[in-house]
């Protein structure tokens, strides 16, 4: 399999500098993989062009993570992002991707991401990419170390590189890459907000952490559902009638996470008694959110839930007052501040932090306001992206993708949307029987 390495088109956007500072806060110890699958094959000569053109204005993802004196830094060295190219000329990608759901069991096979320490690794690319030419259709997978910046930060990458594929100007503006820096946080602080960052809370080496997951793997089975956009609207419309606060503020996204909390509670004998939220402060208008910033701007908001634990009303309203109070922007500065020091205190120990599973708390990640699907490198009604992975209680909602009818003709989505969530082994059927009774069957009174 051959592999080429693309260096970024000079002058870059940073070369009046020769670093990036990277804050606490951005040393998320993980990384972000995208599939995505065209239909017939890929000029890999344009493409290798336009990744030129992308990494030279995101040129920290041709760089190299660098510990100076416990200060972590990228160095902009524009080193040869790996891509590796493989055929298999006699397959079709329905071999690995086994229906339109944007979450998939396993694309390992269709991601250039060979074994390395951890996200937080020296030696490695922060970012790699893989193409592989099927019997009819190409993938192409995407590998983003989270330190380079969040999911928008990753989907304006991604969104540049399809466009200069096909020749086309940028859609967003190029990215700032200036990161605020918060205030050293009091002690008294750490200890006031460390009961709600409960995934802050155990510490792993390099070799422990992945054997923990290992071993967690097969406690849960996945779940994917599609949700119609008028349906949630409606159900959404509904709560807002009877909620007693924030009743115009209610979303789809509360109101849909609220619903998945009944639905699981109707099943599992323990209830889940708590839903933190990832939530981004990128368009919040503070002084230190910056719209277009390659970097990370989110923050976790825990909710508590009313003593009903069907009471779906209840629910999306606590949801909603509770992003109310964790988007104020002082709020958003002392969160971060004792985010940013815990995450920077685990890496000088070489250390990362360990999300352990939880009945009765759901991880809710939604991506359903990116438009991952219009970075379509020329193919907007066939294009379809997908990651893969789950957890305990993990919500993960999408945008959905098209779909190929029996007929070969492809559908759009029209504001589809897309859920994944783990369930605990032998609840699997119960929730999707639940599921398959529609929003009608609610009691919206709990």
């Amino acid at each position: 399999m051959p592999t080429f390495f693309v260096q970024p088109a000079q002058p870059t956007a940073l070369s009046d500098r020769y670093e990036v500072e990277l804050p606490g806060y951005e040393l998320w110890a993980t990384m972000i993989q995208n599939v995505h699958i065209l239909v017939g094959s890929l000029d890999v000569k344009e493409f290798n062009a336009a990744l030129s053109r992308t990494l030279q204005l995101w040129p920290h993802t041709a760089g190299r993570l660098t510990n100076d004196g416990g200060k972590y830094k990228i160095y902009l060295t524009n080193d040869g992002v790996p891509v590796e190219f493989e055929e298999r000329p006699h397959e079709s990608t329905s071999s690995v991707v086994l229906d339109s759901h944007v979450i998939q069991t396993n694309l390992s096979g269709l991601l250039n991401f060979p074994h390395q320490r951890s996200a937080l690794d020296f030696e490695a690319p922060l970012l790699r990419l893989k193409v592989v030419s099927f019997r009819d259709e190409t993938t192409v997978g995407i590998s983003w170390n989270h330190i380079l910046g969040d999911a928008t930060a990753f989907f304006r990458f991604t969104h540049a590189l399809s466009q200069f594929y096909q020749g086309l100007h940028l859609v967003y503006p190029s990215p700032t890459f200036e990161k605020p820096v918060f205030p050293e946080p009091l002690q008294c602080t750490i200890e006031e907000l460390r009961p709600l960052m409960y995934y802050f809370h155990e510490l792993c080496s390099e070799e422990e952490l992945p054997k923990k997951y290992s071993e967690r793997a097969h406690t849960s089975e996945r779940i994917n559902w599609f949700f119609e956009r008028q349906e949630l609207e409606t159900l959404c419309n509904s709560l807002r009638q009877r909620s007693p606060s924030a009743a115009s503020r209610l979303s789809i996204h509360d109101s849909l996470s609220a619903y998945i909390v009944t639905v699981i509670n109707r099943v599992l004998p323990n209830q889940i008694r708590k839903i933190k939220v990832t939530d981004s402060y990128r368009f919040s208008g503070a002084s230190f959110a910056f719209p277009d910033v390659a970097g990370n701007a989110v923050i976790d908001a825990l909710t508590a839930l009313p003593e009903n634990p069907t009471d779906i009303t209840g629910i999306a309203t606590s949801i909603r007052e509770t992003l109310m109070h964790y988007r104020q922007h002082e709020v958003i500065s002392t969160w971060m501040s004792a985010a940013s020091h815990l995450m920077l205190a685990a890496a000088r120990v070489g250390k990362s932090f360990y999300y352990p599973p939880s009945t009765e708390i759901m991880p809710v990640n939604s991506m359903a306001t990116i438009d991952w699907c219009s970075a379509h490198f020329g193919q907007p009604k066939s294009h379809r992206h997908h990651m893969s992975g789950h957890g305990l209680l993990y919500l993960r909602v999408f945008g959905a993708n098209p779909w190929r009818g029996d007929d070969g003709s492809w559908h759009a989505p029209e504001g589809r949307i897309d859920i994944s969530i783990g369930v605990p082994q032998g609840c699997r059927q119960k929730v999707l029987d639940i599921l398959a009774q529609g929003l009608d069957s609610i009691k919206i009174d709990g």
